[in-house]
């Protein structure tokens, strides 16, 4: 397993612009809801991201499944924000759908891996 730099830092800067964008369609709230909904959601997504295109697990195509399977939780990530942002906001809630979606991810991620 061998983590690749430039597509670390890549990722880093997407995940902390979706992070910004949903700070600021939530900035008008006036409350502490944006900013904890900017932390979590450039947290998750970087490392749905990170694991799926920064760490190269094996030789070859072998990873494809890991890719996948981010590809699919930075979906998920998504639409719980996406519904967070349009719903009334309540940070408990949020919090914990998107940390159940995150440790799912890094639990079958870790066992792909250990598979591979």
């Amino acid at each position: 397993m061998k983590i690749r730099l430039v597509p670390t830092l890549i990722m880093a800067g997407i995940s902390l612009l979706i992070g910004y964008g949903f700070y600021a369609a939530n900035a008008h709230d006036g409350n502490a809801g944006c900013w904890i909904m900017m932390a979590i959601s450039a947290i998750t997504i970087f490392v749905a991201l990170a694991g799926g295109f920064c760490v190269k697990y094996g030789e070859g195509g072998s990873s494809v499944g890991i890719v996948a399977l981010s590809v699919i939780s930075v979906i998920v990530q998504l639409i719980i924000n996406l519904i967070a942002t349009f719903a009334p906001f309540h940070a408990a809630p949020y919090i914990i759908f998107s940390g159940i979606v995150l440790l799912a991810y890094i639990g079958i991620a870790y066992a792909m891996s250990k598979a591979l």
